[in-house]
């Protein structure tokens, strides 16, 4: 055994090795050094698109206005084929010879902000302040980038590349864009998605996609006078009931998954006995199997909350609905994946760490879990503070290094006209 793993371990050095020195033979091609060198040079534009991106409302469910914006900015680039598609995502086509593989590149246009939040920049020490600049304007932006280096170097592609500013990742949008493109092209043959580096050193290279089940939990009662109607079961009582199970769950630290109830609503006045409440629950795991066994665990627990809320008052009148409102798949990529060793030699051969990032929930999961190949590549920069308001920050420091780690991935992927054949 010891004899046979050594081995392995050959081979895959072997063949790292091997997609370091097609990488190296890429980013040595006169166009590819162009195209390089071009997003380094443009790093001002992009951070100018960034801001000018992200100005842009863009709420999940209501991405329109920013779609319509960013269709504008692909057809600019020069990208073939733009349109906006049934879901609302965006798409554009940069063409290859026809002999290569059909590669996505995307970043998502919604943001966690709801409609009316004040999106405009504070700077301060060298960082760019504002709601959803991070995660996920600066991605759009170095997605444009990318497509215009690409256009002005007239890099040749065997494969073609299409880029895909997609709708409703975040949130109650559970995939919504990604599940539509999925459901409707069947010739991708792998995904890279743009996000912030999510506070990892460097620009590392997601290739785990960390599962989520959300579900809605409605509990009924039959309401009343808190006074008058004392002795009536209440749904609030009974949803306090559930939270307070719900928290008493062990869940173990790895594999790691988490739960939470993060939204409570219920009740009609002080004085009244509650007839209706709802719960908002969110559980993640990258592990499959646990996520299963925990959601049961949670779904177990609402049972037993409406059984004593209806024991306590002598009664049948608690109910309890437990409806899915969310379903991301968990996903992994193996670490000697084809389009994770791809990633890191992109890195390698431009001097910089090749990183692995930990688990993360991104567009990336869905095409993970159809064994399609699939990663998530940082957007460039540093940033922070995500999903909060007043806190979410971006900062240039760099920016460049991510984009052009990415556009090496895909020209390793899709191919290089007289230079290399497609990886897939």
């Amino acid at each position: 055994m010891k004899h046979l793993l050594s081995g392995l371990a050959i081979v895959a050095a072997f063949h790292a090795h091997a997609q370091e020195q097609e990488m190296a033979r890429i980013a040595a091609q006169p166009a590819v050094k162009q195209a390089l060198a071009y997003i380094e040079k443009n790093e001002p534009t992009t951070t100018a698109n960034t801001l000018a991106i992200n100005a842009i409302p863009a709420p999940t469910f209501a991405e329109g206005a920013r779609a319509r914006d960013y269709a504008e900015r692909l057809k600019a680039a020069g990208l073939r084929d733009v349109h906006i598609d049934g879901a609302g995502n965006v798409l554009g086509t940069y063409h290859g010879s026809g002999k290569g593989p059909t590669v996505v590149l995307a970043a998502h246009l919604d943001t966690v902000y709801p409609a009316g939040t004040d999106l405009t920049v504070r700077e301060k020490d060298g960082r760019y302040y504002s709601p959803g600049i991070a995660d996920n304007g600066r991605s759009l932006a170095a997605m444009l980038a990318i497509a215009t280096a690409l256009g002005d170097a007239r890099v040749q592609t065997e494969g073609d590349v299409l880029f895909v500013a997609n709708v409703g990742e975040e949130g109650l949008g559970d995939l919504k864009g990604v599940k539509y493109l999925f459901s409707q092209r069947k010739d991708i043959k792998a995904f890279i998605g743009l996000e912030p580096a999510l506070g990892a050193e460097g620009d590392p290279v997601t290739y785990i996609g960390t599962g989520s089940r959300r579900f809605k939990v409605t509990m009924r009662g039959p309401g009343g006078h808190s006074y008058e109607g004392f002795g009536l079961p209440s749904a609030t009582h009974a949803a306090g009931r559930a939270i307070a199970r719900i928290d008493d769950i062990r869940v173990p630290a790895q594999p790691k998954v988490t739960f939470n109830v993060g939204v409570v609503q219920g009740g009609q006045s002080v004085n009244s006995i509650a007839a209706k409440a709802s719960l908002l629950i969110d559980i993640r795991s990258a592990d499959a199997p646990l996520l299963a066994k925990v959601e049961q665990q949670i779904k177990d627990a609402i049972r037993q909350a409406v059984d004593d809320t209806n024991q306590r008052w002598n009664s049948k009148a608690i109910t309890a609905e437990v409806a899915l409102i969310g379903d991301r798949p968990a996903g992994q990529m193996d670490k000697d994946s084809l389009i994770v060793k791809a990633a890191l030699a992109a890195a390698t051969v431009q001097g910089r760490p090749a990183l692995l990032d930990g688990a993360h929930s991104t567009d990336a999961n869905l095409p993970m879990s159809l064994g399609i190949p699939a990663i998530t590549m940082s957007g460039g920069g540093s940033s922070g503070g995500y999903h909060s308001e007043k806190l979410e920050w971006w900062s240039a420091q760099r920016a460049h290094t991510a984009p052009q780690n990415v556009m090496l991935t895909i020209l390793g992927l899709v191919g290089v006209r007289g230079v290399t054949a497609p990886l897939l």
